[in-house]
């Protein structure tokens, strides 16, 4: 394989896993119990709770000490906590993986530290209620399916003509100060909104500034939704009415909201104004999402830039319907792999032949440095001319490959972010979104721990034998091309394997199927004279 080809990769790899999770493996469990959130914790109330409309209503101090209580609200495949302060949702937890780092979800701004009276409650359904002299507020959650709850919110004036000017709802409450001390894949958390036709998105989204962090993005007619995403699940909270603003706000390092106004209404006493939610909580899953409706299923994206998100939605459809035909994901991996290759087959081609006209030419090349070694210039002129003579494209042997890149990239942020391998095994993987633990060591190694995983050094002999082919058909100029060419002979295949050993093992899967491939094709190439 030639030395820029060999640059190609290594820059192209550390494009695609040049990220903080290189030497991060998911502690799940970890995550539960640093997550985990206290119950039956005592709260002093001596905060102001200010009214929904505090230009009218004064503002109530309640200097009451009161002990908040948390209640379950559950379905098969989500599960959350419903508190008496505030009478909202938090720990959130989807498909039995680490809570969400959410708190305050459908708070009502103004009441987020008031004491809220369950009024029914199961693990399908609950209300709760909370009254003032101004104001009387009603919220109700009921469980519709396995993914999404249905909630009401209730607000009537007890007292005379009222204006709801400034009622103000927190959809989402980021709360990263409980992820502190875990080792999570914190760059794939994220927040966003819809509004509108345009998507605001920030990822890594654990850390804020309230200097800069913040997005009072102007009046809209109607916020679709705002939601946050993990690794494989999210959360999406759709509005039921129409809104005249929305804002993003970062409250301190680790809290940041994200809230609503609805368009004013005028209550007459003893009227009622209903406010109406839907959440969506479950994997990010767009076929399941789309029976949603809403446009909910925009959240899952897999790059800022277009045509990368495209060739990943692309590849994101495929895979389940090799999945329909195999009933196996790890098949279904082997399967894209294949398919990817013979779609890239012809440039992988073009880059061999390019390589290998490349080595076949050296010896002149080496005639021609050593006859201008003391006129670079020259030198340079006359290499040039010698590759337009000869028909040579210098860059013939890693462009070929550059332009795959695309598609590498864009399969590893499917393969990385997809719900679907999620507990999902293939003969001895337990789990395809985690390495591929054979069995664990009675020592630990620097970087690798105690884990012996097979498949990234089944993938550095595979590389390590590619390289052994394509050395024995290369044209050697000279002894220090000779030691480069053995030195990377060795140095590659650790590379490779190094890189992926923490990797999850349908990233692993997947690429050494690719350089199985690859690595026929050489020794195909080697053949033919």
């Amino acid at each position: 394989m030639d030395q820029k080809t060999i640059l190609a990769i290594i820059l192209s790899i550390a494009v695609l896993f040049g990220y903080e999770v290189i030497f991060v493996a998911p502690k799940r469990a970890g995550m539960l119990k640093n997550a985990q959130v206290t119950v039956n914790k005592e709260v002093v109330g001596n905060t102001a709770v200010t009214s929904i409309e505090p230009p009218n209503i004064p503002e109530i101090s309640t200097n009451v000490k009161f002990i908040s209580k948390d209640w379950d609200l559950k379905s098969p495949q989500f599960s959350t906590k419903l508190t008496n302060v505030g009478g909202t949702l938090h720990n959130l937890l989807i498909d039995g993986f680490h809570p969400l780092p959410l708190s305050q979800i459908l708070a009502i701004k103004g009441t987020e530290f008031a004491q809220f009276q369950p009024a029914m409650r199961d693990d399908q359904k609950a209300a709760f209620t909370y009254a003032d002299d101004s104001w009387h507020i009603t919220k109700i959650y009921k469980v519709r399916d396995d993914h999404s709850i249905d909630v009401r919110i209730e607000v009537s004036s007890v007292k005379e003509i009222s204006r709801l000017d400034n009622i103000e709802f927190i959809l989402i409450g980021i709360d990263s100060s409980k992820l502190e001390g875990t080792q999570r894949e914190t760059m794939l958390d994220e927040y966003s909104v819809l509004a509108g036709k345009k998507i605001l998105r920030k990822g890594n989204a654990v850390k804020f500034d309230p200097n800069k962090e913040g997005h009072p993005y102007g009046t809209v007619s109607h916020l679709q939704w705002a939601g946050f995403r993990d690794h494989y699940s999210a959360i999406v909270i759709q509005p039921k009415f129409q809104t005249k603003d929305y804002e993003i706000k970062a409250l301190t390092e680790h809290n940041l909201t994200i809230s609503i106004k609805p368009e004013s209404q005028k209550l007459p006493a003893g009227g009622v104004a209903v406010y109406e939610f839907t959440i969506y909580a479950g994997p990010q899953d767009q076929v399941l999402m789309k029976q949603y409706g809403g446009g909910i299923e925009r959240i899952v994206a897999f790059s800022n830039w277009w045509p990368l998100d495209m060739i990943a939605k692309a590849i994101y459809y495929t895979i389940p319907f090799l999945y329909g035909i195999c009933k196996s994901w790890g098949v279904s991996i082997i399967l894209i792999s294949v398919l990817i290759y013979g779609l890239t087959y012809p440039l992988t081609i073009k880059s061999m032949m390019s390589m290998r006209k490349m080595q076949q030419m050296q010896p002149k090349v080496k005639a021609l440095q050593e006859k201008y070694k003391n006129d670079p210039q020259k030198l340079n002129a006359e290499i040039m001319d010698f590759y337009r003579r000869e028909k040579i494209n210098p860059l013939g042997g890693c462009l070929p490959f550059l332009l795959q890149m695309p598609i590498f990239i864009s399969l590893y942020q499917v393969l990385w972010r997809s719900s679907y391998f999620q507990g999902k095994g293939f003969f001895w993987i337990k789990d395809l979104t985690l390495p591929d633990r054979l069995f664990i060591m009675p020592f630990s190694l620097p970087f690798l721990g105690n884990e012996f995983n097979i498949l990234p050094l089944l993938m550095a002999g595979v590389m390590f034998a590619q390289q052994k082919i394509s050395a024995k058909n290369m044209v050697i100029a000279d002894e220090q091309q000779a030691m480069q060419q053995k030195m990377m002979m060795y140095f590659f295949p650790i590379f490779i394997g190094f890189i992926f050993y923490k990797f999850a093992s349908g990233l692993s899967l997947y690429f050494t199927v690719f350089y199985l491939l690859s690595t026929f094709t050489q020794w195909k190439m080697s053949k033919v004279k």
